[in-house]
């Protein structure tokens, strides 16, 4: 696999993105803005780094990314690509060639703000269909036309203005403001990249990754139907957010036992991360949702931007501690269902059209929610088509999360199709990924990958 190819092709592929190659500008605390100047361009990143292990070695471990050399990921969910603001880059590529060049890794890093998972999966295949392109004939010039939006302004022109008072499901998620919120809003987002990580490294923070069987999936969503009263539908998202949200529940508090007692350091250690808070009597669930399918127009398929919006799932701690009955399970799906289905088109509406927000509001729950340790942010991604990214090589192997020092969050992938299932990475304290891998009802339902 040639590395220059893939280079050659990266930067013709970021011409329809241009937007990665632009500069963060902090308009006003807490509010960014990209400026792509032709003059001045903010060029990603493209490096190249050998690994001392052998394909092999990788593929036995499941592609753990333990196994990657240093620098091939960035571990982080923060700006921190320097203090002037308007070198941080935005888009970071990293090719990994292993010692008996059996196989590549591409190590990719977008900012969030400029893409979600639909915009990363338009970026990827239209990379991959320039390299094929170029690998058939390099003097290849032509290579289609591309219709990506970048511009959020899309989002105010075809979602609709609100029609109501501010939606209830809207008021539980809102965070007052405070002293601290705002210090952070004010800082640029270099500085504040720094300060966030530097606390990260005070957790020991890991990643682990388990599978969930096709059929698996499928039996689960028979016994939620089987025990429950309601003709609501039951999606593969709302079983597996119930199953992930009970086991990891039940792990969460054992973890926060095992602290409870402890010297001052693991104290101040687990106190910033939710380790050390009062027992809350509801475990909340925020589930990140495409509005694509939510709202109809043929716009949205061209906008690459992060057109993702959240709701709240909120769940008794009481039922999660129970055992995983299927009337258990049953209960969690159909709470996951009736918040899913509150998505509605006025919901959208007044989350993206419903004036401008505070500048403090997205860092409000970062500040002063750091210490809740009955929570968990889920994205699914796993209706993506990352399998099908041919590079002129063959399609992938295995599409996964990287390593990252943001706790409490769950990301779901589609399996290889030849494997079927999702595969299911969380992060959070190994302590309490110890706790998932050992979970009775866990185990039952879930193999562990690495």
């Amino acid at each position: 696999m040639s590395t220059e190819l893939l280079k050659w092709s990266f930067y013709k592929a970021i011409e329809d993105f241009p937007i990665f190659a632009g500069r963060l500008h902090q308009v006003q605390p807490g509010k960014l803005e990209v400026i792509v100047d032709s003059g001045n361009l903010n060029i990603p990143e493209f490096t190249e780094i050998q690994s001392n292990v052998n394909f092999n070695k990788y593929e036995a471990a499941n592609f753990n990314p333990a196994l990657l050399p240093d620098g091939a990921v960035k571990p982080t969910a923060f700006f921190t690509g320097g203090f002037q603001e308007g070198n941080i880059k935005l888009a970071e590529i990293c090719i990994v060639q292993f010692r008996d060049c059996g196989g590549v890794v591409l190590a990719v890093t977008i900012a969030h703000v400029l893409v979600d998972g639909y915009g990363f999966e338009m970026f990827m295949h239209r990379w991959a269909e320039i390299n094929k392109l170029l690998a058939a004939d390099s003097t290849v010039t032509d290579f289609g036309v591309s219709n990506v939006v970048h511009s959020r302004s899309i989002l105010e022109r075809v979602v609709p203005m609100p029609q109501e008072p501010l939606l209830s499901e809207l008021y539980k998620m809102y965070i007052p403001s405070g002293y601290v919120s705002r210090l952070v809003a004010w800082l640029s987002p270099g500085i504040r990249g720094r300060i966030l990580e530097c606390i990260q490294t005070f957790a020991d923070i890991s990643i682990s990754c388990f599978h969930v069987s096709r059929e698996t999936i499928d039996k689960l969503r028979q016994s939620v139907k089987k025990n429950s009263s309601t003709n609501l539908r039951i999606s593969d998202n709302d079983v597996l957010m119930a199953a992930i949200t009970i086991a990891y529940t039940q792990s969460v508090l054992k973890h926060k036992s095992e602290y409870a007692n402890t010297g001052l350091a693991s104290w101040l250690k687990s106190s910033l991360f939710g380790s050390n808070s009062k027992n809350s009597s509801t475990f909340v669930s925020t589930i990140a949702a495409d509005i694509r399918h939510r709202i109809p127009n043929s716009d949205l398929e061209t906008y690459s931007g992060n057109s993702a919006i959240s709701m709240m799932v909120h769940s008794p701690i009481e039922l999660l501690q129970m055992p995983a009955s299927p009337e258990v399970l049953a209960q969690v799906a159909l709470g996951v269902r009736k918040s899913t289905n509150e998505i509605t088109s006025e919901y959208i509406a007044q989350v993206i059209n419903g004036g401008d927000a505070e500048s403090d509001v997205v860092f409000r729950p970062l500040v002063y929610n750091a210490g809740v340790a009955e929570k968990l942010m889920v994205t699914n991604l796993s209706r993506f088509t990352f399998y099908t990214t041919d590079f002129g090589w063959g399609v992938p192997q295995f599409v996964a999360q990287t390593n990252t020092k943001f706790p409490k969050v769950a990301k779901l992938f589609p399996a290889h199709p030849s494997k079927g299932g999702v595969f299911i990475h969380l992060v959070d304290f190994a302590s309490t990924l110890q706790h998932m891998r050992v979970n009775s009802f866990w185990t039952e339902i879930s193999d562990f990958v690495y």
